[in-house]
């Protein structure tokens, strides 16, 4: 079996529209629109029961891995004591829910975990004192709560329903 491999690595900032400046100065890199992940339906350890969650964030153009800029939200996961290195994400796990189970029975918990509305895992983080203060995040291919800065929808792929930063794709 081959391992998945790394897709893109989030890290937490103060302040998004300062750090997509400086990223873009120091490396180059052109960065999307500013988009939001948001959703009713996010738990971590501030709060277990699943709550609002509502992160704005920016993906470098440039990649595998791509860059993602993340703002500081909340007080769990996002919050102001994690700026840095966040994670590192893994996308298109086709089964979120195994995944979770295989990484329970080697002593990796989960902390932070967002939920469609029939309840199945569009995304989760584990806890980073598993692996030297990183996360990793594991997508699932199912569409997530992505819309625009100013919470308007994004363009959505007809097949998969993925929402993109970026818009519709140049024909």
């Amino acid at each position: 079996m081959t391992a998945p491999l790394i897709e893109h690595i989030g890290i937490l900032v103060p302040d998004l529209e300062e750090a997509i400046e400086r990223w873009s100065a120091v490396t180059g890199y052109t960065f999307s629109p500013i988009g939001r992940y948001r959703t009713e339906r996010y738990a971590d350890h501030s709060d277990e029961t699943p709550h609002h969650h509502d992160a704005r964030i920016s993906f470098s153009l440039e990649g595998p891995p791509r860059i993602e800029l993340m703002e500081v939200t909340g007080t769990g996961t996002h919050g102001p004591e994690q700026l840095g290195i966040h994670h590192l994400g893994i996308q298109n796990v086709a089964d979120p829910e195994g995944q979770r189970e295989l990484l329970a029975a080697k002593g990796v918990a989960i902390d932070g975990c967002s939920f469609d509305a029939e309840g199945r895992i569009l995304l989760m983080f584990t806890d980073k004192t598993f692996l030297d203060g990183i996360r990793v995040e594991f997508i699932s291919p199912l569409p997530g709560p992505l819309v625009a800065d100013d919470g308007s929808p994004l363009w959505r792929d007809p097949v998969t329903g993925k929402a993109s930063l970026w818009g519709a794709p140049a024909q």
